[in-house]
């Protein structure tokens, strides 16, 4: 099987932040990215309609937090767009009449909010901060959210919270060096499973965490430099209980802090550090098998498209009559190449498409040294454009990237054409 060479190549960068930028989110529909700053604005990023022009800054959300916005997010449907501030509250925008309005704020924590994340049925949000808490919220009659549950698990700050993709569950990563888990019992949130210890767990703090897109791993980063990916499994039981085990540590290739992660549509996942610097990470044995079934199905669809060429006239003939004994019927809309790669257009990881080979070994597949000026803040894939990056940074701007995958060979003609 041919090698893969891989790489991400520099698209745009997006100016107009006065302060460090901290995270990114994309709409679900792909068609905008929010920023957030210090600078306490969002900024709300469109592509042009011009050719040639790039992404450009559509909207200001301002004057609503009165420091430094931490963290944003959108709701599954893409109408509403949380954003979560040093100043304790939490705001729920929405886009009315072509501007943006702030229609709710939530407040309880008593200091910094360091995070906001949606549900993936759009019922319930989950923010978390400095005060070593996580609370739930569920969204009520109109634009009212009701805190349905407040958590103390955690004995230090609380960085980050990330829903699983199609079920009640919500991973927390904290100072304290630990991962938990929270499921929906009756109304009652519980920690079902904490990750920690030195056998299995991080021995410093837990900057991120997030699912993959299929749900089936779970990754980690740290102040230790480690990338950590865990599988979780469903235990028997009413509801399903999930259980975590770690799957791999991946050491020794970031020289400082991990402060981001984020999964792609290929179970790819990209970090950005302290040391300025994005990485990507991979399973080389199934990205090569999936880029191999691609091209497979790719080849048998052009010998399909030529076989039918030739007997073209003989489907002309028989367009009027009904097809005789044995004529074979048409076939229904298959995946393009790049849905079978991608493991159709959910996006499901490449490990599915390959028969989920859970055993592969990652590797750290490219590096961008010097990706920003300063410390990589926020790492996010696009939801649907393969391969389409975006990176926040303590230098004050977005950078977009594009990811490419190409055999030895042809990485080797397109550098010497």
């Amino acid at each position: 099987m041919a090698t893969l060479a891989h790489s991400l190549e520099p698209l745009q960068t997006l100016e107009g932040h006065t302060d460090r930028v901290w995270h990114l989110a994309w709409s679900p529909d792909g068609t905008s990215l929010a920023s957030c700053s210090g600078d306490r604005t969002v900024r709300i990023w469109q592509q042009s309609r011009v050719e040639g022009r790039g992404w450009r800054c559509a909207a200001v959300l301002e004057d609503t937090h009165t420091k430094s916005i931490r963290c944003c997010c959108w709701s599954p449907g893409g109408t509403h767009l949380a954003t979560a501030s040093f100043d304790g509250t939490t705001a729920i925008w929405q886009l009315q009449g072509g501007i943006w309005e702030e229609i709710s704020k939530l407040e309880g924590h008593e200091n910094e909010v360091k995070a906001v994340a949606w549900s993936p049925c759009g019922n319930y949000l989950a923010t978390c901060g400095r005060d070593k808490s996580v609370w739930f919220w569920e969204r009520g009659l109109g634009e009212e959210y009701d805190c349905m549950d407040v958590k103390h698990g955690h004995s230090q700050d609380v960085k980050s919270v990330a829903w699983h993709p199609s079920k009640e569950l919500l991973a927390s990563c904290s100072y304290d060096n630990s991962i938990k888990l929270w499921a929906n019992d009756e109304a009652d949130w519980v920690c079902v499973q904490t990750l920690e210890g030195p056998a299995v767990g991080h021995s410093s703090t837990v900057w991120s965490v997030g699912f993959s897109r299929d749900g089936r791993q779970l990754a980690s980063v740290s102040d230790d430099c480690t990338l950590r990916v865990w599988d979780v499994a469903w235990r028997d039981g009413f509801p399903p209980e999930p259980h975590c085990t770690l799957a791999a540590c991946i050491s020794g290739h970031h020289s400082r802090c991990i402060f981001t992660l984020d999964w792609s549509g290929q179970g790819l996942i990209a970090t950005g550090d302290g040391a300025n610097c994005i990485k990507l990470f991979g399973q080389p044995d199934l990205l090569e098998a999936a880029a191999a079934a691609a091209e497979a199905a790719a080849g048998a669809a052009s010998s399909s498209n030529a076989a039918d060429s030739s007997s073209s006239n003989v489907h002309r003939q028989a367009a009027d009559t009904a097809a005789a004994p044995g004529t074979p019927e048409l076939a229904g809309e298959q995946e393009t190449p790049e849905e079978q790669l991608t493991g159709g257009p959910q996006g499901s990881t490449a490990a599915a498409a390959a028969a989920g080979n859970a055993e592969s070994a990652w590797e750290c597949l490219c590096s961008v040294q010097q990706s920003h000026n300063a410390d990589v803040n926020c790492v996010r894939w696009h939801p649907s454009q393969q391969g389409l990056l975006a990176s926040a940074g303590d230098d004050g701007v977005v950078k977009l990237w594009q990811y490419r995958q190409l055999s030895q060979a042809a990485a080797l003609a397109a550098a010497g054409s």
